[in-house]
């Protein structure tokens, strides 16, 4: 029998974080493009944002040619793209001279990213930015791409917290991110951490 999940995280209603969670607003507004399968992972980080962060919005699919309110955001704000693109500069580089209206992020796998990437010329065509000076990530149950690999919510933290020239903006999404790991690692037992997560614990 399934175990019955909680309507806001999706998590099971034992490891339910929506109480870690405070709604707050970033500096910026946020549109997470979210893979359809990334969508139905457990362990999605962009569920976060989206309950932590009021001016956040996760729209999932892979091909947005003709999503009309991504379309009507393109056209009217000033949108930035967060991905290692063609067009993509330094983000300290970026933020010093300017805050964008728009941070566009795209949620998936590495690959999956990079399919919503080339399935969709608009996005190669905007102005992107690359995250400078990373912190480590906390993602100690999900195997990283590579060195400097962050998750969603990790990547959106830094970015926010260079914009707004404060270190400790949106603390609570990082560690809520953390309490749904620590509650993963315990549901599964240490035994079984350490064989399939090596790099996760020391």
């Amino acid at each position: 029998m399934p175990r019955p999940l909680c309507r806001g995280c999706q998590r099971p209603q034992k490891q339910c974080y929506c109480k870690a969670l405070k709604e707050e607003a970033a500096c910026m507004d946020i549109i997470i493009l979210q893979h359809p399968r990334e969508s139905r992972h457990p362990l999605n980080t962009a569920r976060i944002l989206e309950l932590g962060i009021g001016n956040c919005e996760v729209w999932v699919g892979e091909d947005f040619s003709n999503h009309s309110q991504l379309l009507k955001t393109l056209a009217e704000k000033n949108c930035y793209l967060l991905f290692p693109g063609a067009n993509a500069r330094a983000s300290q580089d970026v933020l010093r001279t300017e805050t964008p209206e728009v941070l566009i992020i795209l949620d998936g796998t590495w690959r999956k990213a990079k399919k919503i990437y080339y399935c969709n010329p608009l996005l190669q065509q905007l102005p992107g930015i690359e995250l400078t000076d990373l912190s480590l990530s906390d993602y100690r149950i999900r195997k990283a791409p590579g060195a400097g690999a962050l998750s969603t919510v990790e990547a959106a933290v830094n970015l926010l917290r260079q914009a707004s020239r404060d270190s400790k903006a949106h603390q609570q999404l990082l560690d809520t991110f953390s309490l749904m790991i620590d509650q993963q690692i315990n549901a599964m037992g240490q035994e079984v951490f350490r064989k399939n997560y090596p790099q996760g614990n020391g």
